[in-house]
């Protein structure tokens, strides 16, 4: 399994969550966040707003989803967002007591 963490623009979250739905995830969680990349000059107290999309999935439709994500989100313009992928030991869903993928 892996974590997908994805920081989008705003007005691109929901094309997001439709395009990576459309490959087959049934959760994910969404946050309001804000930031700065490694490129903008030091803001003190200011910040870019972004919206936060995690789900994870299993491994073999990570390219599909990243692709996915890629298409929905890229305006060829700076600021688009970054993409973090990470391995997912286990998951358990606390109601059901299911573990690993079927989990998710």
């Amino acid at each position: 399994m892996k974590k997908i963490e994805v920081i989008v623009r705003p007005e691109l979250k929901d094309k997001t969550v439709a395009a990576i739905k459309k490959i087959g995830v049934g959760g994910i969680t969404i946050c309001h966040v804000q930031g700065q990349g490694s490129d903008d000059p030091p803001l003190v107290g200011q910040y870019f707003s972004k919206d936060l999309i995690i789900c994870v999935v299993d491994d073999p439709k990570l390219n599909d989803i990243l692709n996915a994500i890629a298409k929905a989100a890229c305006t060829k313009t700076k600021g688009d967002g970054k993409v973090f992928v990470t391995a997912v030991e286990d998951a358990l869903d606390i109601c059901t007591q299911k573990r690993g993928t079927t989990s998710i």
